[in-house]
């Protein structure tokens, strides 16, 4: 058992539009910041008991944040953008990503979840021969969309699916890493495989499934040809507008 430390917990600002996403790391200038959840709390008494009974009804989630003004970070010069103009309503909201890097990965990604905010600008200055602060909130807007984040090299979000959760997905040979489980839709995958073919076999009631290795398609439990050293394999899932593929990388080893 070992302790998770607060840099394995990251926040990533969205400073584009959702459309086209440009997410930048809250960080630089920050030395703590918290999720509160503010949990909004029904206490009763009924008149037949003397003990009380106490409900969480709902949550109010937001991060206040002090920031050291730092020329050139990311973060700080979106947010003192609206300060400066006085945004309010819908020019004040955004995206961010939590993003928990305790938890396992593949591929690079991490369990995360995408939370529409609006940013509150609270207030800016400091004490005289010290570096400026700015303090902000981060609003929470209804409810997180979970997928899983890819912070490095280029950040990017991917939703897990809904509607297109493989029932299988079944390598002839080889051991996927995550296990593959329907209860946690990973999209990412890799493996080992000793053997210069591979046969593959995903199913979902309903949908429309391509299987790939590289650019050539593989029909369900038919071999197909690896290279030595890593192949992409995808399982690319359509059903209706939604499609979500699905990416292994196999390592032939011999």
């Amino acid at each position: 058992m070992s302790k998770i430390k607060r840099s394995q917990v990251k926040t990533f600002l969205n400073t584009g539009t959702p459309a086209a996403p440009t997410w930048v790391l809250i960080g630089d200038g920050v030395t703590n910041a918290k999720i509160g959840m503010n949990p909004k709390i029904l206490e009763e008494t009924y008149i037949s008991e003397d003990s009380a009974n106490i409900s969480v009804e709902s949550y109010a989630p937001k991060i206040p944040i002090e920031m050291t003004a730092l020329n050139s970070d990311a973060a700080f010069e979106y947010i003192d953008v609206l300060r400066k103009a006085r945004s309010v309503l819908s020019d004040v909201e955004t995206e961010i990503c939590n993003v928990w890097l305790y938890e396992d990965s593949a591929l690079g990604y991490y369990p995360a979840e995408k939370q529409t905010v609006s940013i509150q600008a609270d207030d800016i200055g400091g004490e005289g021969g010290a570096a400026i602060k700015m303090n902000y909130t981060v609003n929470f807007i209804d409810n997180p969309v979970l997928g899983t984040f890819n912070p490095t090299p280029t950040a990017d979000f991917v939703a897990d699916p809904i509607n297109t959760i493989l029932t299988t997905l079944v390598l002839g040979s080889g051991t996927l890493s995550p296990l593959f489980a329907t209860n946690h839709a990973w999209l990412w995958y890799t493996t080992s495989i000793a053997a210069a073919t591979v046969t593959m076999a995903s199913t979902l009631a309903g949908a429309t499934i391509v299987q790939k290795v590289g650019d050539t398609v593989v029909e369900q439990g038919a071999a197909a040809a690896l290279s030595m050293g890593a192949n992409t394999l995808t399982v690319t899932v359509t059903v209706g507008a939604e499609e979500s593929v699905y990416t292994i990388i196999a390592t032939r080893t011999v």
